[in-house]
């Protein structure tokens, strides 16, 4: 749960930092800068985002092109509407559960102390 809170308020200080939440100003300059960065500009110099060669860790080749399942290809429409439904949900349920998430974020980190 720890965990959790802590990448939830990385996740909402980082983008608060970025002016994610600001006017449509703020939010248009962010999404440019958020865009315009590579990977290697996010990520410290301390992460090797290199492929590992290692026989151990791979056994058949990267770029091994899997087959098509019938059944899941089927599916896919339906999958995907269900997950377009769940997201515009989610965000039209936004004004109502941020603030009760975030008390209780504020509930959590007062018990603490």
């Amino acid at each position: 749960a720890t965990a959790k809170l802590g990448v939830v308020g990385g996740t909402v200080y980082f983008t608060a930092k970025e002016g994610l939440w600001g006017n449509s100003k703020e939010t248009n300059d962010a999404y440019k800068r958020l865009k315009s960065k590579t990977l290697d500009e996010w990520l410290p110099a301390s992460v090797d985002m290199k492929p590992s060669t290692s026989k151990k860790l791979v056994s058949k080749p990267l770029m091994q092109k899997k087959e098509e399942t019938p059944a899941v290809k089927s599916q896919q429409p339906s999958q995907y509407n269900a997950c377009v439904n769940t997201v515009f949900k989610t965000l039209a349920d936004l004004p109502e559960t941020v603030p009760v998430k975030v008390n209780s974020v504020v509930t959590y980190f007062k018990n603490l102390g």
